[in-house]
């Protein structure tokens, strides 16, 4: 059996894996190569006669199901919609995924953007580095005192926007500091919500009412322009927002206006419409945006976790065990049975 590996994986699953199979490893991330074709995709599996396929980004569609003869498929993501599920299910072909995988990085980033909104950390460092903060009195000295002390989060409100693995670490992160939270997620019980010291609300009430909002739900038909012009009117002009989930959740054009008419005081943002992000995006001409190139599951950490995570799946499903993170379960049968 032999796999083929474009998704980034660590040593040790490399390792695991390769006690029951032979590894064509080539990282995206090293070799700056992502299949979004089908048709060159299904090339290369051919070429390396790969039976396993693990992607992050890849596109795996109906046509690299039709001319591989693949066993078993992995995805590094939470949600593999990169993988045809149909497709694979209609040939009894497992997919694999990594879910949380990356809930603690994102988390993690969620909470940086919001100290360095709150103490304007990203602010005076660049204003400090090109000269535009200067101490030549003591009234110099006062004056940034005054005007980018800015304030704790112990005192302030913070909204989350969807309690899914993500907002729930945010939550036990917030927590720690003693801020008040406020939670808005439909599908989420109130008192699960309780039990992490938060308070469940309705999307108008957390707007009005919170220092920083901050967006953790997925995008769906739902949530898609979530925020748009007259939620973003209803936030506190003195309120941050913060966009580590996905773009779409934001009306970016209505979110735009409302930064550079200062309707509200700030962003930080990690996921754009156009992305990768370009020098010339407009978020980046804002002073009041900080904005960071969809690195939120970046971490080191995170590839050790999807690859534990996948390589783990793998080596069950090969030993007749039913796989922990399977997204079309139904070609496995009922949960007692064990794997053919």
């Amino acid at each position: 059996m032999k796999a083929l590996i474009t998704a980034a994986f660590d040593d040790e699953g490399l390792a695991a894996l390769r006690t029951r199979m032979e590894i064509r490893y080539e990282s995206y991330r090293e070799t700056g190569k992502l299949y979004f074709d089908a048709a060159e995709l299904a090339a290369k599996v051919r070429r390396e006669g790969a039976d396993v396929l693990i992607v992050e980004a890849d596109l795996v569609h109906e046509e690299v199901f039709e001319a591989c003869d693949l066993k078993i498929v992995g995805c590094c993501r939470a949600d593999p919609l990169n993988v045809s599920r149909e497709a694979a299910s209609r040939r009894g072909i497992p997919i694999l995924f990594a879910p949380g995988r990356n809930a603690d990085a994102v988390a993690d980033l969620a909470l940086g953007f919001m100290l360095c909104l709150a103490r304007n950390i990203v602010t005076v460092h660049e204003r400090l580095r090109t000269g535009r903060i200067r101490f030549e009195s003591m009234q110099d000295v006062t004056d940034v005192f005054n005007r980018y002390g800015g304030f704790e989060l112990g005192g302030a409100t913070v909204g989350i926007v969807g309690m899914g693995a993500v907002g729930k670490r945010v939550a036990r992160r917030l927590a720690a500091f003693g801020c008040a939270i406020l939670v808005y997620d439909p599908y989420v019980p109130e008192e699960a919500v309780r039990e992490l010291g938060a308070e469940p609300v309705a999307l108008p009430s957390l707007l009005e009412r919170s220092d920083i909002v901050s967006l953790h739900a997925p995008l769906t038909a739902e949530t898609r322009g979530l925020i748009d012009a007259e939620a973003l009117a209803r936030m506190k002009p003195t309120a941050f927002l913060i966009n580590t989930a996905r773009s779409g959740l934001a009306d970016e054009k209505a979110l735009l206006d409302a930064l550079a008419r200062k309707r509200i005081r700030g962003a930080a943002l990690d996921v754009f419409d156009e992305e990768p992000l370009q020098p010339e995006n407009p978020f980046l001409l804002q002073d009041n945006v900080i904005c960071t190139p969809h690195l939120g599951g970046a971490s080191r950490d995170v590839i050790r976790r999807q690859s534990e995570m996948i390589a783990g799946d793998v080596l069950r499903w090969l030993r007749g065990e039913r796989p922990r993170h399977i997204w079309n379960p139904e070609v496995l049968g009922p949960p007692d049975e064990r794997v053919p």
